[in-house]
C-alpha cells in the first residue's frame, strides 16, 4: 500500500507554506529563528493574534470557533511547514492544544463563548496547574484546596513547573474541593485569572539562565462558580481528558520542529563530510605530485 498525502493536501500544504514564509520574510522577520521559549514575549503575543486573524492559529478546532475543520494529515502539514519556515514555538500552546479542547469537549456552552474565541483568536495566553511540590507524576496527590464561598471558588495552594505563567492570562488548576478526599475523588478543575492579588508567580530559573517554568502560589486567589469545568469532583476525569489531547496531536509542532533540528544538523554534517572528503583528495593528489616531482629535483 503507497502511503501519502493526496493532492488536496498538498495544495493545503502549498497554501499555508506560501503563507508561512511571507510572513517570516516580511513583517515577523524579527522573530524567525528565535529558539528560546520565552524570548520576545510581546512579540510572540502578537504573532498569536497575527495567526488568529488569518484563521492558523487553531487550524484542527472547528470552523464555528475560529478553527479550519482540519484533518489529522492537514495539521501535520502545518506542523511540518511551521518548522521548516523556522517559526519559534507557540507561546499559546497550552491554549490551543489542551485548554481549548478540553472546554470544546466537557465546558458548557456559555463557557466555550467565553473562552475559545479569545484563545483562538490568540488574546488569551493560559498555561497548565497541574503539578505540585509533593504531586508531580501523581497527579492524584494534590494538596491545592478549592472551597465555594459567596459564589465564588477560593483556592489556596501552590503549583510548580508552570510553564510560561509569567507572560500567560489564564490558569487551569486542579485543585481539591471536597473535604477530607484523597487520591482521584474530590477533584475539580477550575480556569483562573491570573492577574489577581491572590496569585504570585514567581520564576525558576534554569542552567541556561532562561526561566521558562514558574512557581504558582494561591493564596485565597478567586475565580467565579461558573468557572468550574464540568461538575464538582469531575476533575480528574477532565485532567484525564486534557492530558489524552496532550499525547495526541498538541505534540505535532514539538516533533516537527524537533525534526528540523535534526535535519539542519545532518545538512551540516553532510556538508562538513564533504568538505573534508575534498581536502583530503585534494592533500592526495598535492602530496602525489610532490612526490613525482620530487626524483626530478634530485636529478638537477
Amino acid at each position: 500500500m503507497k502511503l501519502g498525502f493526496s493532492a488536496a493536501d498538498e495544495a493545503f500544504r502549498a497554501e499555508c507554506a506560501d503563507w508561512l514564509q511571507g510572513q517570516m520574510a516580511g513583517e515577523f522577520s524579527d522573530i524567525k529563528g528565535v529558539t528560546q521559549l520565552t524570548a520576545m514575549p510581546e512579540r510572540r503575543r502578537e504573532w498569536e493574534q497575527h495567526l488568529g486573524e488569518h484563521r492558523w492559529g487553531c487550524i484542527g478546532w472547528p470552523a464555528q470557533w475560529g478553527g479550519r475543520d482540519a484533518s489529522l494529515a492537514q495539521q501535520v502539514i502545518f506542523a511540518e511547514e511551521y518548522a521548516r519556515a523556522g517559526i519559534p514555538g507557540r507561546i499559546n500552546h497550552i491554549g490551543v492544544e489542551l485548554a481549548g479542547p478540553t472546554i470544546l469537549t466537557f465546558g458548557t456552552d456559555k463557557q466555550k463563548r467565553r473562552f475559545l474565541p479569545d484563545i483562538a483568536a490568540g488574546r488569551t495566553i493560559f498555561c497548565q496547574g497541574f503539578s505540585e511540590p509533593g504531586a508531580g507524576s501523581d497527579l492524584a496527590s494534590v494538596r491545592t484546596r478549592g472551597v465555594l464561598e459567596d459564589g465564588q471558588w477560593v483556592v489556596n495552594g501552590q503549583k510548580i513547573w508552570t510553564s510560561l505563567a509569567h507572560i500567560s492570562d489564564w490558569i487551569f488548576v486542579v485543585t481539591r474541593t471536597a473535604e477530607g478526599t484523597a487520591g482521584p475523588k474530590g477533584l475539580s478543575f477550575l480556569m483562573m485569572e491570573l492577574d489577581q492579588p491572590g496569585i504570585d508567580v514567581r520564576p525558576i530559573r534554569q542552567i541556561n539562565g532562561d526561566a521558562e517554568f514558574n512557581e504558582t502560589f494561591f493564596t485565597d486567589a478567586r475565580c467565579p462558580e461558573d468557572s468550574l469545568i464540568g461538575a464538582p469532583g469531575d476533575g480528574w476525569k477532565i485532567a484525564m481528558g486534557l492530558l489524552a489531547f496532550e499525547r495526541g496531536v498538541s505534540t505535532l509542532g514539538q516533533q516537527m520542529g524537533f525534526r528540523h533540528e535534526f535535519d539542519a544538523i545532518v545538512a551540516a554534517l553532510v556538508a562538513v563530510n564533504i568538505l573534508w572528503a575534498g581536502w583530503n583528495l585534494m592533500r592526495e593528489s598535492i602530496g602525489g605530485l610532490m612526490d613525482e616531482a620530487a626524483p626530478a629535483e634530485t636529478l638537477a
